[in-house]
């Protein structure tokens, strides 16, 4: 029940369309139950020696109700799929919304495939359980109800039978519900894996088949889907028990209704017409229930997916917004960075990705950060950006520290999410293209952007004459991940994306590193233009990219160990210039 809830909660003018889906559904039942009344009677006429002409209206009255059904049984179907589209919608939003609140930092521990399973295939499950299972509850509880009180009326030994009967069904559906949440848990969970691994698979074809592993890899999906049919069988299996089970009550329950009906009528404690209305009507009494056990099983998936829809909504995310939100007034542009002491370990590792971290940027200067992988570089970027919380320390956006008089820098933590992720600009190593045309790629940065103003960050990017002489120009598709291009023209597409965003810190990881020399030296010259009057930090791994930084930072498990600029350092033969003399030297 409290998954039902939960489900009806999320769109509240659902329950308008759910209601007038029992109403049809009732209608239907009563279509039924009126034409057993009418057919009864008809027979009733004509066993007892009536004429035929006795009978015209009544058959014409069971044309008038199959008529009546098949009008509602179409309006089952549009309001069935009005409800769970309602429903859908407002679970895709809410879903959509909670990812962009946990952010990637959340992500990075979640596997695509598995996301995608409960992102895609969980929110589908909604549709027999909404527009099917949850009406037929509803209908079932009431139309079931007053069918058999009908019969109880007409002969209260029968009726009885039929109650006791049609308890038994939803009693064995309950009963077999742990086991057969076991199975459905254990089904979900091996489609789930088995949908990771076949997209990761896919994305990864081509590694595949450079290194002759796809056999390999082939072999191991064959096992795990061997694995997730023995699943599947074994929760068939259970589902069938136990349709076969209440099919077996309901025929049990027909046969001794009908049975003893027949006794009663030789004793003439019941008239063939009673007979024959207690005949028509005792499957009648049943039909909602078999409905209800119909709409359960083609809903059995929506369940164990709704749990991990609903655990997911009910995730709290690692960063939260602030409860009382600074004033972004006294941020100048371009504004300093301070990192405090800052400490900050990943939840998977247990050695510190940054160790006691303290720097200050001043406004407007270039800072390259360098160190072997996995010195903590890009950490600093993502923890400056917010995507996970501090351990310890606090780092500070503003005029630097303060003098007399001076505001004081502010804490990013006491800043909105949003805020401060505007005052941010990447140029990534790996360009994120989306797939769309070259101007919603550049677009992202801000979508009210004008012609104008999009073709002028493209010059300044050095991408106006590469992407003029795209087949529609600003309008080319690119393509998942921006593919049809090559690296250099991505890059020069982020950073002109990064030139239309105007954020006053701009973060460069390594945003030469993928393109060709050919290409190096125009894009050098769009970064520098990008740098000017911005506080920038560089992360660079290609050392020959940091020489005209104002200082250069050395980073080595996560704790700084020189600073200096490029020649100072090198001429101190300490862990910068080894850097160097690894990376063969430099002038």
């Amino acid at each position: 029940m409290r998954l039902s809830r939960r489900v009806l909660a999320l769109a509240p003018g659902v329950h308008w369309w759910l209601a007038g889906l029992v109403t049809v559904l009732l209608s239907i039942t009563a279509t039924y139950v009126g034409q057993g009344i009418l057919v009864a009677r008809a027979l009733g006429r004509v066993l007892s020696g009536g004429a035929l002409t006795s009978v015209v209206w009544l058959l014409a009255g069971v044309l008038v109700l199959q008529a009546v059904r098949s009008i509602a049984l179409g309006a089952r179907e549009t309001l069935a799929v009005e409800a769970s589209t309602l429903v859908k919608e407002a679970l895709r939003q809410q879903l959509t919304a909670k990812l962009l609140q946990l952010g990637p930092g959340w992500l990075q521990s979640t596997r695509t495939g598995t996301m995608q399973s409960v992102l895609v295939d969980g929110v589908e499950t909604l549709d027999p359980y909404v527009a099917r299972l949850l009406p037929q509850l509803a209908a079932t509880a009431l139309g079931a109800v007053a069918v058999t009180a009908y019969v109880i009326i007409l002969d209260p030994l029968v009726g009885t039978i039929i109650l006791v009967c049609g308890l038994l069904a939803p009693a064995v559906t309950l009963l077999s519900k742990r086991l057969h949440a076991r199975r459905m848990d254990a089904w979900f969970v091996g489609y789930r894996a088995l949908y990771a691994e076949t997209l990761d698979a896919i994305q990864g074809m081509a590694t595949l088949k450079a290194f002759n592993a796809s056999r390999r890899r082939g072999a191991e999906l064959h096992r795990q889907a061997q694995a997730f049919c023995r699943d599947s069988v074994r929760l068939t299996a259970v589902v069938v028990l136990f349709v076969g089970v209440v099919a077996l009550v309901v025929g049990i329950g027909t046969s001794v209704a009908v049975g003893i009906g027949a006794v009663r009528l030789a004793v003439g404690r019941l008239s063939m017409t009673e007979l024959l209305t207690i005949l028509l009507l005792a499957r009648e009494c049943f039909r909602p229930l078999s409905d209800l056990e119909k709409a359960y099983h083609t809903s059995y998936a929506a369940v164990p997916a709704l749990k991990r829809i609903f655990e997911l909504l009910d995730t709290e995310p690692g960063v939260a917004e602030p409860a009382a939100p600074a004033a972004m007034a006294t941020i100048p542009r371009p504004p300093a960075l301070i990192f405090e002491d800052v400490t900050f370990a990943y939840r998977e590792r247990a050695q510190p990705a940054l160790d006691h971290f303290s720097l200050e940027v001043a406004p407007g200067e270039r800072v390259a950060l360098v160190g072997r992988s996995g010195a903590g570089k890009t950490t600093v970027v993502s923890l400056l950006l917010r995507f996970f919380e501090l351990s310890e320390g606090r780092i500070l956006i503003g005029p630097g520290l303060p003098g007399p008089g001076e505001p004081p820098p502010v804490d990013i933590r006491d800043l909105p999410l949003d805020a401060l992720r505007g005052l941010v600009a990447v140029v990534a190593q790996d360009t994120y293209l989306f797939h769309g045309t070259v101007r919603r790629n550049l677009e992202v940065a801000r979508p009210q952007a004008t012609n104008a103003e999009l073709e002028a960050a493209a010059r300044a990017a050095r991408a106006h004459d590469f992407i003029t002489a795209l087949p529609d120009g600003y309008d080319t598709v690119v393509g998942e991940r921006g593919l049809t291009l090559s690296g250099g023209q991505r890059q020069r597409i982020a950073i002109a994306r990064a030139l239309l965003k105007d954020a006053p810190i701009l973060v460069l990881d390594e945003a030469t590193s993928s393109v060709d020399a050919a290409n190096e030296a125009s894009i050098q010259q769009a970064l520098d233009t990008l740098t000017g009057g911005r506080t920038t930090l560089v992360i660079a791994h290609r050392l020959s990219t940091v020489q005209g930084a104002d200082r250069v930072v050395v980073l080595d498990n996560g704790k700084v160990v020189e600073i200096g600029d490029h020649h100072t350092l090198l001429a101190g033969r300490g862990a910068y210039a080894q850097l160097v003399a690894a990376q063969g030297g430099i002038a």
